[in-house]
């Protein structure tokens, strides 16, 4: 099997990484795998100790695969993640990545690669991610994967030639409010998903996954998502840069040796599956009600000042 390169992501959380690394190094295919650690550097004073304590603790394990870059100053998550990506796409033509708070199966890896071999010369499919969330996988389904339009940062993949897609150009935002056709794409992968990229291009959100989960709407593309999840979020601890306290996106994953993995035999979204996705990131129907009006209500207010 061709084996992907790994991206460890870490910062200030010495514990996190701990769990993450652990839980990596437990993979039975992670010998086989090249990985590359990158540490971002301290934003302030208050934490200095603390990301010096995380950088100990990632040299402490003496990896024979690992690759470990230290970065002098602060980057911030979403640029030293993009950072990252690009480095690794330099000599690689597909990526694993993950952040410090992901801790995945033992059979993860092999769920990875799996998927990115499985899929690599099928332009349609722009990612692969190892995190389902607790959503209601009807009875009768037969495969272990599902095609979605939304992705998850937890755990994921892709390949050099969907990667050349990425943009975080805000002018997207304008392309999407002109056009009704992508708007109804970005919604049906959740109504949550809009607002973020606005807040986003506001200046009030720090994010690279909302512009990677746009653009690969905006390219008619499909994430792949496991039935049984391969990554748990340990960050929901108030630890995180994005992540509150909040047990909503809680799983169990269980270790258990790789096994073959059964695919779909159509590249089609199962509609009651995609239904669920959509339902778990939209909420209830009275936020729904809410986002409609507000988008609907700002529709009108930008159309009024056209002829102001």
């Amino acid at each position: 099997m061709n084996h992907t390169p790994i991206a460890l992501f870490i910062y200030n959380r010495p514990e996190h990484s701990r769990k993450t690394l652990e839980s990596l190094v437990n993979n039975s295919e992670f010998a086989d795998s090249s990985l590359y650690i990158f540490c971002d550097g301290a934003k302030s004073e208050k934490d200095i100790d603390s990301v010096q304590a995380t950088r100990e603790l990632i040299h402490s394990y003496e990896l024979e695969n690992a690759k470990i870059i230290e970065s002098k100053h602060n980057k911030g998550l979403a640029q030293s993640l993009v950072d990252g990506i690009n480095y690794i796409f330099r000599e690689h033509d597909r990526i694993v990545v993950l952040e410090d708070d992901c801790v995945s199966s033992s059979d993860f890896i092999h769920f990875m690669n799996t998927c990115l071999s499985n899929y690599e010369s099928n332009e349609r499919v722009m990612n692969v991610s190892a995190y389902c969330p607790p959503i209601e996988i009807p009875e009768d389904y037969p495969y272990d994967i599902f095609f979605s339009y939304r992705f998850s940062s937890w755990g994921w993949g892709t390949w050099k030639r969907a990667w050349k897609n990425y943009s975080r150009d805000p002018h997207m935002l304008d392309i999407i409010e002109d056009s009704s056709v992508i708007k109804k794409k970005i919604d049906r992968a959740g109504l949550d998903l809009y607002p973020m990229l606005k807040r986003q291009v506001n200046g009030k959100l720090n994010s690279w996954a909302v512009f990677w989960a746009v653009n690969i709407i905006m390219n008619d593309g499909l994430s792949i998502s496991p039935v049984r999840s391969r990554i748990t979020n340990i960050g929901h601890d108030g630890s995180g840069t994005h992540c509150r306290t909040d047990e909503k996106y809680n799983v169990q994953i269980q270790n258990q040796k790789p096994r073959k993995i059964s695919f779909p035999e159509s590249i089609i979204p199962h509609e009651r599956i995609v239904k669920e996705y959509y339902n778990f990131h939209t909420g209830t129907l009275f936020k729904q009600m809410l986002y409609h009006s507000y988008h609907t209500y700002f529709k009108v207010i930008n159309s009024l000042t056209k002829y102001i």
